[in-house]
């Protein structure tokens, strides 16, 4: 015990001073643990280690020496060692590991297959390794793995048999006990402090030796480790990579820049030669979710230099700045259009910096509806459009020459309750934050209200109403940063940048994952996002998903597409699989439509939703083509055949058949509604239908959505719904994008839909052939109409 004492004490000291620099995950040789990113040890670690990788290593000792070098991927791994020591000791061994986990992670199973040479004997010995890795709790994880269970060759090795366990106390430490072959009994003791972690391997019974492990991080990626035997001397070093981030890793604060610089969206862009267009709202989300666990993330500012970002998405970034602020750190956002997209995602940051040169729009809400009747009638060109619902007025540019009553009354309505929700809460930072008084709110609002009454267009004016904090160019604001918030004046400040990325968070929590799925309806709803959607939801089923968030952005569509996937998410949820839709930018028509499947509606405060109606029609140019001399002769079997052509006008018979099919669809729309909100169908006929939009705010109100909130929020009433637990982490898998639009190639422009490719041409055909029934509002999801990105 005294020689115990006399080899443990000193390692512990050498551990103290190398206490900075620690981070690998686990002990090679326990059963219970990764074993160096699962390439080696036992196979069922490699799925359990969560994170692609590569490890070198080597180790001399009692004169045997050791080189091991191998890469994993998700679900595989290859491995080489080499291994040279006295008495003609001389061996090599390559290795291949599979591995999977089952039961969201509860059990991780795996198997290896290795070919051996050796000094010792002619040929290739070639061997099966099966194992197993249960962890029913968090703090809980028991091993089990058994080498040489199947082998060929010219030798009959022993079976191995390995057994284990570790408990975790918390996030700082794990014991672990180990037995080899029923023969070598071993301990393991580790400890994490301020991003540092080391182990102590202790021999019980057997033929085993003391060892201590210490590492350090490099960069959050790479980790180097050195090995300390029993005779206190380090023999053995290590160098590891993990694709996945360790936000632990960071040694020191930073000041961070984020680049929101082009339009960010809710789908990725998938085609881009060099740089992409947009940046997508994943990847920002998993940005702030890495500075939410780096330490180094303390001072952040938010670049929005060229953004472009809808209501909804502008939420999503105000929600990120609350919960970085929330842990103490501090936001500056800096700009260079001063716009209430930009003043909304910037209404929770500690100080708002503007370049010199920026230009401010704070003049209320505003647009123009453009009317193409009047050179219709000119050219001989008749639309032929009817509805139900007379607040339905995208059909009215084509057939009326100004806005109907009804629909002026709508978008007054709109403007008024969108501008006021935008005022209300972005005049809240103005006032002190969401603790000031309703006297200071009220003074805040009115001060911002009085601003869009003046043509006010200059960054200085906007500075002088107190609109932002101050002027500066973006490379001074580190050492404004500084010295505002620290009182350090520092004029050489500078920042690093930060990229939106879909870089995984390196993750050692043994608990449960719940896997959720999202569906993305963003942008027009046509007869190819019907098929995409369509297709991901028949695999949905086979992938485990718990739970489905729709994520709506969309003015609607093709009404018969829109009611297809409606059909399809209400088939997901009688089969189980509960169904959240959350509206972010809008939920309108075809895409209300499609919410109304979700088995709880979520909308962003400010999203337009609503628009409950259908109108469907077609183009009559037989007036043009008689002005321009061409002539259609027609064939057919039938008297209402060729009734879909644009070379006649619709009969009395044909516009009552097409109108009795948009009154039942618009019948079949209300009852959609009824059901899912709980609204009697009657009113939601006469109070919501015929075409009317509202806020997201006025829509809970009248019960057209069951909350209020954002992605965060439907995650939570995802997991509600599918009974998982507030605490368990969730899998979120982004099914087959609903983006409607592709990287232009032959720059032709139809029906506002980019046309790329052949098959986007026969998309297109495919759509005129069908009958024209809409259940959209177009000019509603022009922004610049709103005039708030």
């Amino acid at each position: 015990m005294k020689l115990m004492q006399n080899k443990v004490v000193p390692a512990f000291v050498l551990f103290c001073a190398a206490l900075a620099f620690a981070y690998i995950p686990g002990e090679s040789g326990f059963v219970s643990l990764e074993n160096e990113h699962g390439i080696w040890g036992n196979p069922a670690g490699l799925t359990a280690f969560d994170s692609k990788g590569a490890l070198v290593s080597y180790d001399y000792d009692d004169g045997i020496k050791s080189f091991r070098v191998g890469g994993n991927l998700d679900h595989w791994a290859a491995g080489f060692d080499y291994t040279q020591g006295p008495d003609h000791l001389d061996l090599s061994r390559w290795s291949l590991t599979h591995g999977n986990d089952l039961w969201n992670r509860s059990i991780f199973v795996g198997e290896r297959v290795t070919a051996l040479r050796s000094a010792d004997f002619t040929g290739t010995e070639w061997g099966v390794d099966l194992g197993v890795m249960i962890r029913p709790f968090r703090f809980l994880s028991v091993g089990y793995s058994c080498d040489n269970v199947l082998y060929t060759g010219p030798q009959a090795p022993d079976r191995i048999q390995n057994l284990g366990a570790t408990v975790r106390f918390g996030p700082l430490m794990s014991v672990s006990y180990d037995v080899e072959d029923f023969e070598n009994h071993r301990l393991l003791v580790e400890l994490g402090m301020y991003g540092a972690r080391w182990g102590l391997r202790i021999p019980i019974y057997g033929d085993d030796e003391y060892r201590l492990t210490f590492s350090m991080s490099l960069g959050g990626y790479n980790n180097v480790a050195v090995h300390v035997y029993d005779d206190l001397l380090p023999k053995g070093a290590a160098w590891g990579y993990h694709s996945a981030r360790n936000p632990d890793a960071s040694l020191s604060a930073q000041i961070i820049r984020v680049p929101l610089d082009m339009e960010v969206s809710e789908t990725e862009d998938e085609f881009a030669f060099f740089r992409k267009n947009s940046i997508y709202l994943w990847h920002v989300r998993n940005l702030f979710e890495h500075m939410l666990r780096d330490p180094a993330s303390g001072l952040v500012i938010l670049d929005f230099s060229g953004y472009k970002g809808n209501i909804g998405i502008s939420s999503e970034i105000d929600r990120y700045v609350q919960k970085l602020k929330a842990r103490g750190g501090k936001v500056i956002a800096y700009m260079d259009d001063i716009r209430p997209a930009v003043l909304l995602a910037s209404a929770h940051v500690d100080r708002i910096v503007v370049e010199p040169s920026a230009h401010m729009n704070w003049r209320g809400l505003g647009g123009n509806v453009l009317f193409y009747k009047g050179l219709f009638d000119k050219l001989g060109v008749k639309v032929e459009f009817l509805r139900h619902g007379k607040y339905k007025s995208a059909v009215e540019p084509y057939v009326a020459d100004s806005m109907s009553a009804e629909s002026r009354s709508n978008l007054d309505s709109l403007y008024t309750d969108l501008w006021t929700a935008l005022q209300t809460y972005i005049s809240m930072r103005h006032a002190g934050g969401a603790k000031a008084s309703d006297a200071a709110l009220s003074q805040a609002y009115a001060h911002l209200d009085s601003l869009a009454k003046q043509p006010l267009v200059t960054a200085s004016a906007a500075k002088r109403a107190g609109l932002v904090d101050t002027l500066l160019y973006l490379d001074q604001v580190p050492s404004y940063a500084l010295k505002t918030f620290f009182g350090i004046d520092y004029p050489q400040a500078s920042y690093r940048t930060w990229y939106p990325t879909d870089k995984r968070i390196f993750n050692e929590s043994w608990s449960r994952r719940a896997s959720v799925a999202l569906l993305n309806i963003d942008g027009t709803i046509d007869s190819r996002m019907e098929r995409s959607v369509l297709e991901s939801l028949r695999k949905l089923p086979a992938t485990g998903a718990e739970a489905l968030i729709v994520r709506i952005s969309s003015p609607g569509g093709s009404a018969i597409a829109s009611d297809k996937i409606w059909a399809a998410l209400r088939h997901m949820s009688e089969q189980g699989i509960p169904v959240v839709s959350s509206i972010g930018y809008m939920g309108a028509s075809g895409g209300y439509y499609i919410a109304c499947a979700g088995d709880r509606i979520l909308a962003e405060p400010m999203a337009i939703v609503g628009s409950i109606g259908i109108y469907g029609g077609k183009i009559d140019v037989s007036g043009l083509m008689s002005k321009i001399g061409l002539k259609a002769e027609t064939v057919k079997t039938h008297e209402y055949a060729d009734a879909t052509t644009f070379t006649r006008p619709w009969s009395d018979a044909e516009k009552a058949a097409l109108q009795q099919y948009m009154d039942e669809f618009y019948d079949r729309f209300t009852g959609v509604v009824s059901k899912a909100t709980g609204i009697p169908q009657a009113t939601v006929d006469t109070a919501y239908g015929g075409g009317r939009v509202m806020i997201g705010v006025k829509a809970l109100q009248a019960g057209l959505v069951h909350d209020l909130g954002g992605i965060d929020d439907a995650i939570a009433a995802a997991k509600q719904l599918a009974h998982i637990g507030e605490s368990t982490d969730v899998d979120l898998m982004v099914l087959g994008s609903g983006n409607s639009f592709t990287l232009p190639a032959f720059g032709a422009k139809l029906g506002g839909k980019i046309l790329t490719d052949f098959s986007d041409w026969a998309d297109y055909l495919y759509d005129l052939g069908r009958p024209q029934l809409w259940a959209i509002e177009p000019a509603l999801f022009e922004s610049s109409l709103l005039g708030v990105e």
